[in-house]
């Protein structure tokens, strides 16, 4: 079997051609391998030329899609047909691995994959002001201090414990736009971001505390580039980890 291999914003394609048994198992492993190496998490196998497939293959798109999910990411096959949707139906598999007619949904749902992104451990501070009049006049002329939660590609949340009676829901209502300021000390030790965000969500807690979820609406190509490769090596140092 041959094995098309190529990536693009974010995917890694893999397309099969001819039969897959158990001679190219050993040859799939090693670019499933290539892929996480390179931080590479998301990968759309088509299977629109692939004529055959047997168990230890199957075996091993399995191991492959559970090495992906170390890493936050995932496998997803496109063009499913023949021989192969059969066994896949018989076997369940189309229930374990995400399975489309075309590759261009297989890579919508990829797109998803992650979105919420890797979770920050330990004490990390967000300082974040309202944009709106009103609101940062009810916040008070001093910025408020959050804790960061998770962080992905598209934006980040934190957890704000200091309420003081102010109207969350009303502060944090989806689109409301806020502007931070945050450090990432396994990025750079003094670099500090200040990016200009918009709330896409957020949840009040009997305990007295609000999650906010965030999507960035401004980072500078340089600023993106980074947080891009810190979120990618938080995915990679915790998939190594656990």
């Amino acid at each position: 079997m041959d094995i098309l291999s190529a990536y693009e914003d974010g995917i890694h394609y893999f397309g099969f051609v001819g039969q897959f048994d158990t001679t190219d198992v050993e040859q799939f492993q090693a670019h499933v391998e290539e892929a996480v190496d390179a931080q590479h998490f998301k990968i759309a196998i088509n299977l629109g030329q692939m004529t055959f497939i047997n168990s230890t293959a199957l075996g091993s798109l399995i191991r492959a899609q559970k090495r992906l999910n170390q890493y936050g990411g995932d496998l997803a096959i496109a063009e499913l047909h023949g021989f192969a949707e059969s066994v896949f139906k018989t076997l369940g598999i189309d229930r374990k691995i995400k399975c489309f007619a075309a590759e261009d949904e297989a890579v919508s749902y990829l797109r998803t994959v992650g979105a919420e992104g890797v979770s920050v451990e330990g004490e990390q501070k967000v300082a974040f002001t309202f944009v709106d009049a009103d609101l940062a006049a009810a916040s008070g002329s001093d910025p408020r201090i959050g804790l960061m939660r998770s962080i992905s590609e598209q934006g980040l949340s934190f957890v704000w414990e200091n309420l003081d009676d102010l109207d969350v829901e009303k502060m944090f209502a989806p689109d409301v736009r806020l502007k931070l300021r945050f450090q990432l000390p396994l990025f750079h030790e003094t670099h500090t971001f200040e990016p200009s965000v918009t709330v896409t969500n957020s949840t009040l807690s009997g305990k007295g505390k609000a999650t906010v979820q965030l999507r960035f609406d401004q980072l500078s190509g340089a600023e993106a580039r980074a947080v891009d490769q810190y979120v990618k090596d938080l995915r990679y140092l915790k998939g190594e980890l656990s």
